[in-house]
């Protein structure tokens, strides 16, 4: 009967000594988006920060001891940067959470890279090649998921399409994203999904969608779409599955050369009966809560 009053003994001390080492270690939330050199681009990005402190703090939320964006790349606050931030403040767990679209080269094999999870020389060299510094740190990592594995992207340009759209029955949809080659299973299911989802939701029953770089191929592959769209309704509607542009800025300022001349995209769509969204996914503060609950369910998982 002793021993087991001294086994127990020694069970209740290990684990109040346990869930004291737990207590004291300090967590950080670093949300990493891509950067551009562009300062429109980066300010709605760089402004969630606040927004997410500020929810963590309207829910009491003290688990997080510091919390910062990142951009992978052209631009300050950097990954490296944000890290050595937080081993200054002596962070000891990082959950990072990748301000990105679906999976793509960057959101499985460049932040991992970045963060010192992954190695691969060729991949590394190709990051240093174009500035990327490679963090070092001791601070345990951990990397979460992209905004495809929640429904925010569907209810955020649900409201995209409501901004412009007037006589439901009328309209067609035209989403354009990203895309990655080596990803494309993904990127066909969340545009599928969030095509079906708007139709379901508006009344509207025609969409289709493509994949065009911010502003290297609008003027070949989104130019196609949307005029095949015109074709079969009165009124089109574009929106883009983009962080932190609108397609009506890519549609004013895209051009492409035909037969030796200048065509810009404005002049072609002058006259025509297609509306572009002004906004991307940003700014919107469902992405915030995404985050503080994707956060959230990090912590419970310990």
């Amino acid at each position: 009967m002793k021993k087991a009053t001294i086994f127990l003994l020694t069970v209740i001390i290990m684990l109040v000594f346990s869930t004291t080492i737990y207590a004291q270690e300090k967590l950080g939330l670093i949300i990493l988006a891509h950067g551009s050199p562009s300062p429109q681009w980066n300010n709605p990005v760089l402004k969630i920060e606040q927004d997410v402190k500020n929810l963590l703090e309207k829910k009491g939320d003290k688990n997080f001891k510091a919390v910062r964006v990142a951009l992978m790349e052209f631009n300050e606050p950097s990954t490296n940067t944000v890290i050595k931030d937080f081993e200054n403040k002596g962070i000891d767990k990082v959950y990072v959470i990748p301000l990105f679209i679906a999976p793509s080269g960057h959101s499985v094999i460049d932040i991992p890279t970045i963060l010192g999870l992954y190695s691969d020389k060729y991949i590394l060299n190709e990051l240093k090649s174009e500035g990327i510094e490679i963090v070092n740190t001791k601070m345990n990592i951990t990397v979460g998921p992209t905004l495809n594995q929640s429904d925010v992207i569907k209810k955020v340009m649900l409201d995209r399409v409501k901004e412009l759209s007037t006589n439901p029955i009328s309209e067609g949809i035209v989403l354009l994203a990203h895309g990655d080659e080596h990803y494309k299973s993904a990127w066909f299911l969340m545009c599928r999904e969030t095509g079906s989802y708007i139709c379901a939701n508006t009344g509207i029953d025609y969409f289709d969608y493509n994949f065009v770089e911010i502003g290297q191929s609008f003027a070949t592959d989104g130019v196609e779409t949307i005029f095949h769209v015109s074709q079969k309704k009165e009124k089109t509607i574009v929106i883009g599955i983009y962080l932190s542009m609108g397609v009506e800025r890519m549609a004013n300022t895209s051009a492409f050369i035909m037969m030796g001349q200048k065509m810009e995209t404005k002049k072609m769509f002058a006259g025509k009966n297609i509306h572009f969204a002004k906004k991307g996914i940003l700014p919107d503060k469902r992405i915030a809560e995404w985050i503080v609950n994707v956060a959230s369910e990090w912590l419970e998982g310990f």
